[in-house]
């Protein structure tokens, strides 16, 4: 079973995916792409300070720990590329001239093929109880943070198998796992 839970800045995904990882027999936790890649690629968030280079890296990196899973493997992702995808798209709409329409094509189709896999989108949406965390890797944006939770949204809406999660990280644990059987399928 392949989950991977998707939203903008500080909405609790990585606290949701340990925590759905330790609830679920034998599944783990795969890290968020953009703190793996963050220092190799000199990334730092944001619709003017990302290229289209880098949210392609982010992609085909969730491509390739995607292809590297074993068989029957349970693995919670911490964000995909309908992130990447989405921050790409903000940028492009805010003005972003390296974000040409080539390259929003390229970014969609890569974004595309690394999403097929996924058994479950599950998109933690943009809540004001959980403040802007400034940690050196998320944009502290507010406009911004919104714009990326309206467009993973958008996005989301065009996959089957995606489950909008709200309330406390309990909550949204026993969401996602009464929506999924014991052999890994997504019961909408």
């Amino acid at each position: 079973m392949r989950i991977a839970i998707s939203g903008t800045q500080s909405t609790g995904k990585t606290t949701l995916a340990g925590e759905l990882a330790g609830s679920i027999p034998n599944a783990r936790m795969e890290p968020e792409p953009f703190r793996v890649l963050k220092d190799r690629l000199g990334l730092v968030s944001g619709a003017d300070s990302m290229t289209p280079e880098q949210e392609l890296a982010l992609i085909e990196h969730s491509q390739d720990r995607m292809n590297a899973l074993r068989a029957g493997e349970t693995v919670i992702f911490d964000r995909c590329a309908l992130d990447a995808l989405a921050h790409a798209r903000v940028a492009a709409e805010t003005g972003n001239p390296a974000f040409t329409a080539d390259w929003i094509n390229r970014l969609n189709s890569a974004a595309m093929s690394a999403l097929r896999p996924l058994d479950l989108i599950v998109v933690v949406p943009l809540s004001e109880d959980l403040p802007l965390v400034e940690d050196g890797v998320r944009s502290t944006n507010p406009g911004y943070r919104k714009a990326v939770d309206e467009m993973i949204r958008r996005l989301a809406g065009g996959f089957p198998n995606v489950l909008e999660v709200g309330g406390d990280t309990g909550e949204r644990v026993k969401d996602i796992l009464g929506r999924v059987d014991p052999n890994g399928l997504y019961r909408s």
